[in-house]
């Protein structure tokens, strides 16, 4: 029924990549080892799915992926170079890869803001460009550090990124209401929201079924 409709929804003139996908993980001072394990095997499972390791290999030229994590200002880096996804064992080589990184940070701040422009360069890396790019950036909390988001999450979807958010809500300040005010932008932008690290992988799960088919949820 997906892969029909999805047919359906299917673009003419697709590029020779599809969608090329920045996940971006929290590694400050809010998460700790057991939950950063949690939050990066989640994302390894919910890759493995059936349903979206379907949607990656009907897509045209498949998805190119790769991987940072982010701190405090000044605290990124990129542990996993761009891959492309294009069936089932691309991607288990490349959650294979996913679930040995260890976190680059500890005790950092949080600065959503350097985490997007970091995110926004890493397509700079990409010989082709693909038809839509997107920067899937997690959190559990608001920015302390580095410059104010709103300027830079603007300016990012400027240039036709799509930013959403993977949100571990619980904190004070509400980062949920945070997300959805200074950080998500572009295209069909959204906060997909888990109450837990123990839920990640669902959640990661049901975002990344919007991202590879955000056509889908204006069917919703």
């Amino acid at each position: 029924m997906i892969l029909s409709l999805l047919l359906a929804l299917a673009p003419a003139n697709a590029r020779a990549c599809e969608l090329a996908l920045v996940i971006a993980l929290d590694v400050s001072r809010s998460v700790d080892k057991s939950e950063y394990v949690l939050m990066r095997n989640g994302i390894g499972h919910a890759l493995l799915d059936d349903e979206v390791t379907n949607l990656i290999a009907w897509m045209p030229g498949g998805v190119k992926v790769t991987v940072t994590q982010w701190g405090g200002a000044g605290q990124q880096r990129q542990p996993i170079a761009w891959r492309r996804l294009s069936n089932k064992q691309s991607v288990i080589e490349f959650v294979e890869d996913l679930i040995e990184i260890d976190r680059g940070f500890w005790y950092a701040d949080t600065s959503v803001s350097e985490a997007l422009l970091h995110a926004d360069l890493m397509f700079r890396q990409l010989g082709s460009p693909c038809r839509r790019q997107v920067i899937d950036v997690s959190g559990d909390g608001i920015s302390n550090a580095g410059p104010e988001v709103n300027p830079i999450s603007n300016a990012v979807a400027a240039r036709g990124v799509t930013i959403n958010g993977l949100v571990v809500a619980g904190a004070r300040p509400d980062p949920v209401v945070y997300y959805l005010s200074e950080v998500i932008r572009g295209p069909l932008a959204f906060v997909e929201v888990t109450h837990g690290y123990d839920d990640y992988a669902h959640a990661m799960k049901r975002k990344l079924l919007r991202e590879l088919a955000p056509n889908l949820s204006l069917l919703d």
